[in-house]
């Protein structure tokens, strides 16, 4: 597949599946989340979908108390299964949107990139606390 036509492809998929999982997906175990990124393979085949729970997956942000990391990591694994049981669903829609001989296998990943950022923000500012005087 040519190096655009992916590209346009791994964009399509980002909005559709954005727009689809919010209104359409009833699976308890799928939070809010964003799909940050999407990655279509050289053949098309596959399709790695990168996902962050909104809010974080620690969670904390609607009044309840914040998840433990054990309990974040849980969370995200529960999202990702109900993402994976409902891929079915989600390639049948794409299916009928896409202009595209073979729909690819959706594979869903956590992406830990907004998460690793405030983290190493945080060890910034340690650090930058203890060099002064």
């Amino acid at each position: 597949m040519q190096p655009t036509r992916r590209m346009r492809l791994q964009a399509v998929i980002q909005e559709e599946l954005s727009q689809l999982v919010p209104r359409e997906v009833k699976d308890p175990r799928v939070p809010s989340v964003t799909f940050t990124a999407v990655e279509v393979t050289q053949d098309g085949s596959q399709a790695t979908i990168f996902v962050t729970i909104l809010g974080g997956a620690q969670g904390g942000h609607d009044g309840a108390p914040p998840l433990s990391e054990k309990g974040a990591k849980l969370r995200m694994q529960d999202c990702l299964d109900g993402l994976a049981s409902a891929s079915g669903f989600m390639r049948r829609h794409l299916a009928r949107v896409l202009n595209v001989r073979h729909i690819p296998t959706l594979v869903f990943r956590e992406d830990r990139g907004f998460e690793n950022a405030i983290r190493v923000q945080e060890l910034l500012s340690k650090i930058s606390q203890t060099d002064k005087p």
